[in-house]
Protein backbone atom coordinates (compact mmCIF):
# COMPACT_ATOMS: atom_id res chain seq x y z
CA UNK A 1 0.00 0.00 0.00
CA UNK A 2 0.89 3.76 -0.54
CA UNK A 3 2.09 6.07 2.14
CA UNK A 4 -1.43 7.46 3.04
CA UNK A 5 -2.24 7.86 -0.57
CA UNK A 6 0.92 10.48 -0.70
CA UNK A 7 2.63 10.67 -3.77
CA UNK A 8 6.10 12.03 -4.74
CA UNK A 9 7.58 15.28 -6.40
CA UNK A 10 9.87 14.17 -9.27
CA UNK A 11 12.69 17.07 -7.85
CA UNK A 12 13.15 14.62 -4.95
CA UNK A 13 15.08 12.00 -7.42
CA UNK A 14 17.62 12.73 -10.25
CA UNK A 15 19.45 10.81 -13.08
CA UNK A 16 15.96 9.33 -14.19
CA UNK A 17 13.79 10.23 -17.54
CA UNK A 18 10.34 9.96 -17.36
CA UNK A 19 9.18 6.68 -17.90
CA UNK A 20 12.24 5.44 -15.47
CA UNK A 21 10.66 7.74 -12.56
CA UNK A 22 7.45 6.37 -13.12
CA UNK A 23 8.32 2.96 -13.85
CA UNK A 24 10.33 2.96 -10.24
CA UNK A 25 7.52 5.24 -8.90
CA UNK A 26 4.79 2.58 -9.50
CA UNK A 27 7.37 -0.54 -8.26
CA UNK A 28 7.35 1.15 -4.85
CA UNK A 29 3.73 1.58 -4.82
CA UNK A 30 3.59 5.17 -5.05
CA UNK A 31 -0.07 6.56 -6.30
CA UNK A 32 0.67 9.69 -7.95
CA UNK A 33 3.64 12.04 -9.26
CA UNK A 34 4.14 15.39 -9.43
CA UNK A 35 6.41 16.50 -12.43
CA UNK A 36 8.50 19.13 -12.52
CA UNK A 37 7.86 20.26 -16.25
CA UNK A 38 9.58 23.44 -16.55
CA UNK A 39 13.77 24.17 -18.04
CA UNK A 40 15.05 23.34 -14.80
CA UNK A 41 12.94 19.59 -14.95
CA UNK A 42 11.67 17.46 -17.97
CA UNK A 43 11.14 20.45 -20.28
CA UNK A 44 7.35 19.43 -21.13
CA UNK A 45 7.17 21.71 -23.55
CA UNK A 46 9.97 20.84 -25.79
CA UNK A 47 8.71 17.28 -25.98
CA UNK A 48 7.06 16.21 -29.40
CA UNK A 49 3.41 15.01 -29.52
CA UNK A 50 5.19 11.22 -29.81
CA UNK A 51 7.33 11.38 -26.63
CA UNK A 52 4.65 13.17 -24.61
CA UNK A 53 2.63 10.70 -25.69
CA UNK A 54 4.70 7.73 -24.88
CA UNK A 55 5.02 9.29 -21.32
CA UNK A 56 1.08 9.29 -20.99
CA UNK A 57 1.09 5.40 -21.91
CA UNK A 58 4.06 5.09 -18.95
CA UNK A 59 1.84 6.80 -16.53
CA UNK A 60 -1.27 4.50 -17.22
CA UNK A 61 0.71 1.70 -16.81
CA UNK A 62 2.57 2.50 -13.93
CA UNK A 63 1.60 5.31 -11.87
CA UNK A 64 -0.03 9.03 -12.93
CA UNK A 65 1.54 12.39 -13.24
CA UNK A 66 -1.40 14.49 -11.66
CA UNK A 67 -0.03 17.48 -12.04
CA UNK A 68 2.93 19.75 -13.22
CA UNK A 69 5.24 22.07 -12.19
CA UNK A 70 6.70 25.65 -13.98
CA UNK A 71 9.65 27.16 -13.33
CA UNK A 72 7.37 30.37 -14.27
CA UNK A 73 6.67 32.85 -11.67
CA UNK A 74 2.87 34.61 -11.53
CA UNK A 75 3.88 37.84 -11.90
CA UNK A 76 6.21 36.72 -15.05
CA UNK A 77 2.61 36.56 -17.00
CA UNK A 78 2.08 40.32 -16.27
CA UNK A 79 5.04 42.58 -14.73
CA UNK A 80 8.05 42.12 -17.27
CA UNK A 81 8.02 44.02 -20.28
CA UNK A 82 5.88 43.25 -23.46
CA UNK A 83 8.68 41.17 -25.31
CA UNK A 84 8.92 39.14 -21.98
CA UNK A 85 5.68 38.80 -20.64
CA UNK A 86 4.84 37.19 -24.10
CA UNK A 87 7.78 34.86 -24.05
CA UNK A 88 6.41 33.83 -20.77
CA UNK A 89 3.07 33.41 -21.50
CA UNK A 90 3.72 31.30 -24.61
CA UNK A 91 5.83 29.09 -22.38
CA UNK A 92 3.06 28.56 -19.73
CA UNK A 93 1.09 27.66 -22.78
CA UNK A 94 2.92 25.08 -24.45
CA UNK A 95 3.62 23.63 -21.56
CA UNK A 96 0.27 23.52 -20.08
CA UNK A 97 -0.87 21.82 -23.29
CA UNK A 98 1.98 19.34 -23.15
CA UNK A 99 0.88 18.52 -19.28
CA UNK A 100 -2.78 18.05 -20.41
CA UNK A 101 -0.83 15.45 -22.91
CA UNK A 102 0.52 13.76 -20.40
CA UNK A 103 -2.73 13.54 -18.47
CA UNK A 104 -1.43 16.11 -15.65
CA UNK A 105 -4.62 17.65 -14.02
CA UNK A 106 -2.68 20.74 -12.99
CA UNK A 107 -0.15 23.41 -13.48
CA UNK A 108 1.94 24.89 -10.72
CA UNK A 109 3.48 28.55 -10.98
CA UNK A 110 5.55 30.26 -8.31
CA UNK A 111 4.16 33.30 -5.81
CA UNK A 112 7.87 34.86 -5.81
CA UNK A 113 6.27 38.41 -5.85
CA UNK A 114 3.11 40.04 -3.74
CA UNK A 115 1.30 41.78 -5.90
CA UNK A 116 0.40 45.22 -5.36
CA UNK A 117 -0.04 48.71 -6.49
CA UNK A 118 0.14 48.73 -10.39
CA UNK A 119 0.95 44.40 -10.67
CA UNK A 120 -1.76 43.75 -8.26
CA UNK A 121 -3.76 46.08 -11.12
CA UNK A 122 -2.73 43.85 -13.95
CA UNK A 123 -3.46 40.49 -12.06
CA UNK A 124 -6.93 42.07 -11.54
CA UNK A 125 -7.74 42.94 -14.95
CA UNK A 126 -5.23 41.66 -17.51
CA UNK A 127 -6.09 38.22 -19.41
CA UNK A 128 -4.70 35.34 -18.03
CA UNK A 129 -3.13 32.65 -21.15
CA UNK A 130 -5.89 30.59 -22.56
CA UNK A 131 -4.97 27.33 -21.25
CA UNK A 132 -6.57 24.18 -20.97
CA UNK A 133 -5.76 23.16 -16.98
CA UNK A 134 -6.09 25.12 -13.55
CA UNK A 135 -3.27 26.92 -12.10
CA UNK A 136 -2.38 26.54 -8.94
CA UNK A 137 0.29 29.34 -7.42
CA UNK A 138 2.97 28.19 -4.27
CA UNK A 139 3.60 31.51 -2.21
CA UNK A 140 6.93 31.61 -2.54
CA UNK A 141 7.77 34.87 -0.33
CA UNK A 142 7.02 34.92 3.43
CA UNK A 143 5.12 38.56 2.50
CA UNK A 144 1.67 36.80 1.31
CA UNK A 145 0.61 36.29 4.99
CA UNK A 146 1.08 40.12 5.89
CA UNK A 147 -3.06 41.30 6.00
CA UNK A 148 -2.82 43.31 2.64
CA UNK A 149 -1.29 40.08 0.82
CA UNK A 150 -3.70 38.08 1.91
CA UNK A 151 -6.38 40.78 0.63
CA UNK A 152 -4.84 40.62 -2.55
CA UNK A 153 -5.23 37.22 -3.00
CA UNK A 154 -8.28 36.33 -1.93
CA UNK A 155 -9.53 39.32 -4.54
CA UNK A 156 -7.67 37.71 -7.05
CA UNK A 157 -9.05 34.01 -6.77
CA UNK A 158 -12.08 35.28 -6.21
CA UNK A 159 -12.06 37.17 -9.91
CA UNK A 160 -10.11 34.15 -11.24
CA UNK A 161 -11.21 30.86 -9.95
CA UNK A 162 -9.17 28.68 -12.34
CA UNK A 163 -6.27 29.79 -9.83
CA UNK A 164 -5.78 28.06 -6.45
CA UNK A 165 -2.80 27.48 -4.11
CA UNK A 166 -0.30 24.82 -3.69
CA UNK A 167 0.42 24.92 0.11
CA UNK A 168 4.02 24.06 0.62
CA UNK A 169 4.73 23.35 4.59
CA UNK A 170 8.02 25.28 4.69
CA UNK A 171 7.12 28.40 2.39
CA UNK A 172 4.13 28.52 4.87
CA UNK A 173 6.19 27.77 7.84
CA UNK A 174 8.31 30.33 7.12
CA UNK A 175 5.56 33.24 6.16
CA UNK A 176 4.27 32.30 9.79
CA UNK A 177 7.18 33.72 11.81
CA UNK A 178 7.63 36.50 9.66
CA UNK A 179 7.07 40.19 10.07
CA UNK A 180 4.03 41.60 9.99
CA UNK A 181 2.34 38.15 9.44
CA UNK A 182 -1.46 37.32 10.33
CA UNK A 183 -0.12 34.20 11.86
CA UNK A 184 -2.43 30.95 11.86
CA UNK A 185 -5.44 33.13 11.12
CA UNK A 186 -3.47 34.01 8.09
CA UNK A 187 -2.51 30.40 7.44
CA UNK A 188 -6.37 29.12 7.76
CA UNK A 189 -7.29 32.07 5.13
CA UNK A 190 -4.45 30.26 2.70
CA UNK A 191 -5.50 26.74 2.96
CA UNK A 192 -9.00 27.62 2.54
CA UNK A 193 -7.91 28.60 -1.22
CA UNK A 194 -5.67 25.21 -1.27
CA UNK A 195 -5.82 22.22 -3.50
CA UNK A 196 -2.48 20.97 -2.84
CA UNK A 197 0.05 20.51 -0.16
CA UNK A 198 3.70 19.57 -0.55
CA UNK A 199 5.34 17.84 2.69
CA UNK A 200 8.76 19.86 2.07
CA UNK A 201 11.96 17.62 3.82
CA UNK A 202 15.10 19.59 2.74
CA UNK A 203 16.80 16.84 5.86
CA UNK A 204 16.23 19.57 8.72
CA UNK A 205 12.59 17.67 9.78
CA UNK A 206 9.60 17.84 9.12
CA UNK A 207 8.53 19.18 12.43
CA UNK A 208 10.83 22.40 12.19
CA UNK A 209 9.83 25.56 12.74
CA UNK A 210 6.38 25.35 12.30
CA UNK A 211 5.81 22.81 9.29
CA UNK A 212 4.38 20.31 11.38
CA UNK A 213 1.01 22.88 11.91
CA UNK A 214 1.11 23.53 8.33
CA UNK A 215 0.38 19.91 7.92
CA UNK A 216 -1.56 19.19 11.30
CA UNK A 217 -4.43 22.27 9.61
CA UNK A 218 -4.12 21.24 6.29
CA UNK A 219 -4.88 17.11 7.29
CA UNK A 220 -7.78 18.43 9.68
CA UNK A 221 -9.30 19.88 6.46
CA UNK A 222 -8.86 16.57 4.78
CA UNK A 223 -10.27 14.87 7.26
CA UNK A 224 -13.38 17.55 7.24
CA UNK A 225 -13.73 16.65 3.34
CA UNK A 226 -11.43 19.71 1.61
CA UNK A 227 -10.11 18.29 -1.68
CA UNK A 228 -6.39 18.37 -1.24
CA UNK A 229 -4.01 16.15 -3.00
CA UNK A 230 -0.60 15.46 -0.41
CA UNK A 231 2.91 14.44 -2.08
CA UNK A 232 6.35 14.38 -0.47
CA UNK A 233 8.90 17.43 -1.83
CA UNK A 234 12.49 16.01 -0.83
CA UNK A 235 15.26 18.88 -1.32
CA UNK A 236 17.87 17.19 0.94
CA UNK A 237 21.22 15.06 0.10
CA UNK A 238 21.67 12.96 -1.32
CA UNK A 239 19.13 12.53 -4.56
CA UNK A 240 18.85 8.88 -4.80
CA UNK A 241 16.75 6.27 -5.49
CA UNK A 242 17.01 5.15 -2.20
CA UNK A 243 16.94 8.07 -0.52
CA UNK A 244 14.57 9.33 -1.92
CA UNK A 245 12.51 6.39 -1.16
CA UNK A 246 13.40 6.25 2.75
CA UNK A 247 12.57 10.14 3.16
CA UNK A 248 8.84 9.14 1.58
CA UNK A 249 8.03 6.59 3.60
CA UNK A 250 9.13 8.02 6.71
CA UNK A 251 7.00 10.93 5.69
CA UNK A 252 3.73 8.42 5.22
CA UNK A 253 4.43 7.33 8.32
CA UNK A 254 4.58 10.89 9.68
CA UNK A 255 1.50 11.86 7.93
CA UNK A 256 -0.37 8.91 9.44
CA UNK A 257 0.25 9.47 12.55
CA UNK A 258 -1.11 13.03 12.40
CA UNK A 259 -4.42 11.19 10.92
CA UNK A 260 -4.86 9.33 14.68
CA UNK A 261 -7.12 10.92 17.02
CA UNK A 262 -5.56 12.02 20.30
CA UNK A 263 -5.68 9.38 22.98
CA UNK A 264 -8.59 10.00 25.05
CA UNK A 265 -7.76 11.72 28.17
CA UNK A 266 -7.46 9.47 32.16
Amino acid sequence: MSASGIGLYSIGVRGLDVPELLEWAGAQNVPFVHLRGGPRGFELARQSPQVLARWRRCGESCVPVTGVTADLDLADLFAPPVPERARARTELELLAAAAAAIGARWVRLLGRTVPRGPLLAAMLTGELPQIQLPLLVELHHPGWLAPAALDALETLLERRPQIRVLADTAQLAAALFSAGSTGEAGLERVLDLSRVLHLSDDGSGRDAAGRALVAQRARDRIGSGQDIEVAVEWTGQPRTKQACLDRYREAGRWWAQRSKPPPPRP
